[in-house]
């Protein structure tokens, strides 16, 4: 692209315009980026306004009390390597169950205790900010007149599940009212505010019995009491193995060596148990990736195990394509109470000892179960749509404007001599922010995974520390191609085309994603999708950094240059070093023609000229 002549004042006015640009375009994606984890979550999804279908006519109970235990973030192969649970596997029957997308934890406890995939019950992430309004197997243990018991190490899993004291009262908007999970991002003031209102909260828990206990040994006493009640329902919650694979991987000793405490653990408290009366059922939410971290769809953490062992069931059974949801509908039935009415699981009738008839009743029951649901669901999908092709409409049109105006200042502005696009500065000082940043996340973001995401944490702040080198490189760079550029006006003017094209391509991508996938995000995006719409949204906060600090750093190289008497000097040499060369080539006769065309002014006839 042929090179515009420069203006100082304009190249002044261009860097104060594009910091102003790019602190706008900062904090719109900035925004859109920290919001990203909230919007992913739906308190109030298309089950929860639905009333659960009534499963009372479950028939005869297998079995006296349920033990369910969630070991979590236990991988499949790590969990063959557990003496403990391989002498359960062979007890009694030993399945492969699939975690469910996104595989965070908290989406998965409630899969396990609902029957509701984190896709249809709104708690898509481990900062879900309300209380689960699904029907749960500790509802319909309770509708029944029975008791069910909690206990945990680590995560408070019971809060998740909090109900309003009074029957007549709306279980969602009660508990969203007098219920927000606090964060690690509030402050003081707020988490006073937000615990003292807690303490007058009108909601009760769904476990009759739930003991959180994270003081040493305080989980294998409250499981021992646990287990002496007559509870029917007991989950036991066990932390430590998927706090040692955010630690230190799944692949690592720390990992496995967790994993024989727990089941070591489990020896002590369940190793005596009645399995005639009591049915022992062991799985996990997710499994870890061997650098530690969960969330996508790598196997490792996918595949998690499910063992059945004790009354009604049948170990002779073979079973494929178990999945978590389909937990919760099984436990209910051998209790011989309703499965969730919410749930989208189905009973593992196969692993049961039902006859033929009895199987027959409850696939049945499943049938309808799961059609209705999944009719609720399609029918809010439907709905989103609706009103996404109508936010779709409006952003383009807002799009377009915008646009417009960004290609029409930046016209204006070379045309001024406010900004010059120089090709070799274009090529060194825009590809370097995104070669490295989304190098990054694909290497060390496991591949563009949300499995990278650190335990509780957000991914937008993990993405944070791939911008900030990006950013250092970017400057870096810009200053690279800078360096020897000493007229101020197009050192300057080159600062502003990087700049600029940089900006634009950063947000291109944003644009095009804040179009397409508009917020709120009733279907879950795909698992790169899931990493790339925040990524995008970054990058353009983290580019926007760089280009203030590069457009800073040009400016103060301006103005130091412009009262530097060196600087002055080098400047004044080559303009008289430019002149003898032009005076040379005058002299023989190779001066260009537009050289040596005479100005207006020289061309003036004497005494022509203005007084």
């Amino acid at each position: 692209m042929a090179p515009r002549p420069t203006n100082t004042l304009w190249s002044i006015v261009a860097s104060a315009l594009l910091l102003l640009a790019g602190g706008v375009a900062a904090g719109f994606a900035g925004r859109e980026g920290s919001r990203f984890m909230f919007d992913l979550d739906q308190t109030r999804p298309a089950l929860a306004r639905t009333a659960p279908l009534d499963g009372a006519s479950a028939g005869p109970k297998l079995t006296d009390r349920v033990v369910l235990v969630i070991i979590d973030g236990l991988r499949l192969d790590v969990s063959e390597e557990m003496p403990f649970l391989n002498e359960l596997r062979e007890r009694g029957l030993a399945l492969v169950a699939r975690s469910q997308y996104p595989t965070y934890s908290r989406p998965n406890y409630v899969n396990i205790l609902t029957g509701v995939p984190p896709t249809a019950s709104g708690v898509r992430t481990n900062r879900y900010p309300g209380t689960v309004t699904l029907d749960s197997l500790m509802d319909r243990v309770r509708a029944k007149g029975l008791h069910a018991g909690f206990s945990s190490d680590n995560d408070p899993l019971a809060g998740l599940f909090l109900r309003p004291r009074h029957p007549d009262g709306d279980m969602g908007e009660v508990a969203l009212e007098d219920m927000r999970v606090l964060t690690e991002d509030e402050d003081d003031e707020t988490a006073l505010e937000v615990a003292e209102r807690g303490l007058m909260a009108n909601l009760r828990g769904d476990f009759d019995d739930p003991r959180y206990a994270p003081w040493p040994g305080g989980f294998r006493d409250a499981a021992e009491e646990l287990l002496k009640s007559d509870d029917a329902l007991i989950v036991l919650h066990i932390a430590v193995v998927d706090v040692a694979g955010h630690g230190f991987g799944g692949a690592s000793e720390q990992y496995r060596e967790a994993a024989r405490f727990a089941d070591v653990t489990l020896d002590l408290l369940l190793g005596d148990l009645d399995l005639e009366a009591t049915t022992l059922m062991v799985t996990a939410d997710h499994g870890h990736t061997d650098r530690g971290g969960h969330g996508g769809l790598e196997p490792v953490v996918v595949e998690v195990p499910l063992i059945l062992v004790g009354g009604g069931i049948d170990r002779t059974a073979s079973i494929d394509g178990v999945m978590l949801q389909d937990v919760a509908p099984t436990a209910a039935r051998l209790l011989g109470v309703g499965a969730p009415g919410h749930a989208l699981g189905r009973t593992l009738t196969e692993a049961l000892t039902l006859d033929a008839a009895a199987r027959a009743r409850v696939d049945a029951q499943d049938r309808v179960r799961h059609a209705r649901n999944v009719a609720v669901v399609s029918a809010g999908i439907h709905e989103a749509r609706a009103a996404r092709l109508e936010k779709r409409a409006r952003r383009v049109a807002a799009l377009v404007v915008g646009g417009l105006v960004l290609v029409g200042a930046a016209w204006w502005l070379r045309r001024l001599g406010g900004l010059r696009l120089h090709r070799r500065s274009l090529l060194l000082g825009v590809p370097g922010f995104f070669f490295v940043y989304y190098l990054l996340i694909a290497t060390l973001g496991q591949q563009f995974s949300p499995s990278a995401l650190p335990a509780r944490g957000h991914i937008a702040s993990e993405l944070l520390k791939y911008g900030a080198v990006g950013a250092l490189a970017q400057i870096a760079l810009s200053w690279y191609a800078l360096r020897h550029r000493l007229g101020l006006p197009e050192r300057l003017a080159d600062a502003n085309g990087i700049a600029v094209v940089g900006l634009a391509v950063a947000m291109l991508p944003v644009a095009v994603l804040w179009t397409v996938f508009p917020a709120p995000y009733v279907e879950v995006p795909g698992p790169r999708l899931l990493v790339l719409i925040p990524a995008v949204e970054v990058s353009v906060a983290c580019y926007a950094v760089g280009v203030a600090v590069s457009l800073l750093v040009e400016v103060l190289v301006f103005f130091s240059r412009a009262v530097d008497p060196r600087v002055r000097m080098m400047r004044l040499e080559r303009a008289l070093t430019r002149a003898r060369e032009l005076a040379e080539m005058a002299d023989r006769g190779e001066l260009p023609p537009h050289r040596a065309r005479p100005s207006k002014r020289a061309r003036r006839p004497t005494g022509q000229g203005k007084p």
